[in-house]
């Protein structure tokens, strides 16, 4: 960062690090976008013909057609989901919520509520700035390193369609006794359900203890401090139940875009069996349940299943089993049940790293599968090099896979993240016969 963030110049500088095309119409955003998958699905292109994969070439250097991509219904306030960071303002106060301006390597990286930017609802805002108010009167310190003293670390707010609040306050215990852990609860029992923080109107309010960058839940409880277990989030006609650690997309109104592109590109029919790897909490298995035979949900987070399982039985739906594990090992041990089935449609929705080889080796191996839909929020990123795996025919000895590769099809942009410059892309891989 080249610059000091001032007190005139920080909201503007935020907004260009979180919003940066909010200045940007609509309309223009989306055919940058549009551009943007183009050329990252002609660097596809290049990387399968470096290795002879078996593509059949279109005009424009793309290995197979790119729809036009489809807008997100609300632009505006859309988030369900923000996590704010605790670090030194612009007046230097290190007691400030909001987002960072700058990495954490850089003596200037500037810590700017979260006040006019566009994308993010009020009630949101307003529940972090009554979280500054409380750490401010806190006689604890923010934790701005993991090596120095400090307990306030981050703080989410998640909310619904039907606007139930959930927030989470991260801390690092430090040497703090468990009583004087106890006592935070209560102080902020009392501040946001009792006190000036009563106007936030939260319906849960968790807190997590944690030692890490990132904790599971059984590595560190959730502890619920006042309020509801879970809030619910209504998504194609059902509900969700969204826990502290819950994955859910974080725009609604876009996720049920998303499902639906799912859907239709997937051709899926009332013979289908669904193979939902990376399923978190089970969210495009339990959309899917209607259209389908059954679905098979396979995700490492324990958690997670123990959601999708609830969210199955909340939403009576038998047709949806899910199984805790790594997709590598679950795989080939579910692979005599799915070869008995007569078509089978792998779904794959991995975080932004993408998915390790070993798993799409075992995605390739399980010869039921005969179509493959990738969900990706950063196609250039990793994800590329899955793409490349599932499509190549190359490699020596053991290393070479002899499964039939999946080839790219077609593939459909959303825009999951309006006034970013991220987009969902959605790419059909068909096994070549």
């Amino acid at each position: 960062m080249s610059e000091p963030v001032t007190a005139e110049n920080q909201y503007e500088r935020l907004a260009q690090v979180v919003t940066p095309l909010y200045q940007v119409p609509y309309g223009q955003q989306l055919k940058m976008k549009q551009s943007k998958v183009h050329e990252i699905m002609k660097t596809l292109g290049e990387q399968l013909k470096s290795i002879n994969a078996p593509i059949t070439r279109l005009k424009k250097g793309l290995p197979c057609p790119v729809e036009p991509i489809r807008p997100s219904p609300d632009v505006i306030a859309y988030r369900n989901k923000d996590e704010f960071g605790v670090h030194i303002g612009v007046d230097g106060n290190p007691k400030t919520v909001g987002f960072y301006v700058g990495k954490p390597v850089d003596p200037l990286m500037t810590c700017v509520p979260s006040t006019y930017l566009i994308n993010m609802k009020e009630s949101h805002k307003d529940i972090s700035k009554k979280f500054q108010t409380f750490i401010r009167q806190s006689s604890h310190e923010a934790c701005h390193r993991f090596d120095t003293s400090g307990v306030w670390r981050n703080f989410l707010v998640r909310s619904t369609r039907s606007d139930e609040r959930m927030a989470t306050v991260y801390i690092h215990p430090q040497d703090l006794t468990e009583d004087e852990q106890l006592e935070i609860m209560d102080d902020l029992r009392n501040f946001f359900f009792h006190g000036e923080g009563a106007e936030c109107e939260l319906d849960s309010l968790y807190m997590q203890a944690c030692r890490h960058t990132r904790c599971t839940r059984e590595q560190a409880p959730y502890k619920l401090i006042e309020g509801k277990e879970y809030i619910t989030e209504n998504c194609e006609d059902l509900s969700f139940r969204i826990s502290p650690d819950s994955f859910f997309q974080i725009n609604t109104g876009a996720a049920e875009v998303l499902y639906r592109t799912v859907r239709e590109i997937a051709e899926v029919s009332p013979l289908t069996t669904l193979l939902d790897v990376c399923c978190g909490t089970g969210t495009i298995s339990l959309v899917m349940s209607p259209y389908v035979r059954g679905s098979v949900g396979i995700e490492v987070t324990t958690g997670a299943v123990l959601d999708a399982k609830e969210n199955a039985i909340i939403n009576n739906i038998p047709n949806a089993h899910f199984i805790a594990g790594a997709a590598e090992k679950v795989l080939p041990r579910i692979a005599p049940d799915l070869n008995c089935c007569s078509d089978v449609v792998a779904i794959m929705n991995p975080a932004r790293a993408g998915l390790r080889p070993e798993v799409i080796r075992a995605i390739r191996q399980c010869e039921a599968i005969t179509k493959l839909v990738y969900i990706s929020c950063k196609p250039e990123g990793s994800a590329m090099e899955n793409f490349v795996q599932l499509a190549s025919t190359q490699g020596k000895g053991k290393l070479k896979d002899r499964s039939p590769p999946f080839l790219p099809r077609y593939v459909v942009p959303v825009d999951m993240f309006p006034h970013t410059h991220h987009t969902e892309v959605v790419i059909l891989f068909e096994r070549l016969k």
